[in-house]
């Protein structure tokens, strides 16, 4: 990996990014993953970076008594090569992984976009809305028309009282 993009993902505020991420559990385990491997991929390359992989045979030559073995162990060390690892089919699987990442991220930003245009839309009817004591019986029965047939039949009962008024709020002459 280049050195700006370990710079990039070092300075990923990890937990940040879960906490917003936390109703997208796919998102959130397949970031984790991706860490976890980058975090365990940069741990072996550092233990191998640090390894000391120089052999002194000529102190090996010295010590034993039988050299043909040191030469023979030296020959076969200088014959081995570093493999070179084919990346192709990592490198596909990280273009997958990033390409489901990235279509989940704008199915989050759509979904995203569309709870703030509704929230928009409720702030604006509430800044927008007549206080309570502005209403008129009017307003009420133009928004409620049931409420005039409610009323009627109350009164043809002789019901001058509202079922559940008296347990909501209590008379407080006896105070």
């Amino acid at each position: 990996m280049s050195v700006a993009g370990r710079k990039f993902l070092t300075s990923i505020n990890w937990p940040v990014v879960s906490s917003v991420l936390s109703k997208h559990t796919e998102i959130t385990k397949s970031l984790g993953a991706f860490r976890k491997g980058y975090e365990e991929a940069e741990r072996q390359l550092t233990q191998l970076k640090e390894a000391d992989r120089a052999i002194d045979f000529e102190h090996y030559r010295q010590v034993l008594k039988n050299t043909e073995i040191v030469d023979r162990l030296e020959k076969i060390a200088k014959a081995q090569k570093v493999a070179k690892v084919d990346l192709a089919e990592q490198l596909k699987t990280i273009a997958a992984f990033e390409a489901k990442a990235v279509a989940s991220a704008e199915l989050y930003v759509k979904e995203t976009a569309a709870n703030l245009a509704d929230l928009s839309a409720t702030v604006t009817n509430i800044e927008e809305a007549r206080p309570i004591t502005q209403l008129t019986v009017d307003d009420v029965v133009k928004a409620k028309p049931e409420v005039v047939q409610y009323t009627e039949d109350m009164v043809k009962k002789g019901q001058f009282t509202v079922e559940g008024y008296d347990e909501k709020f209590p008379n407080l002459v006896m105070i």
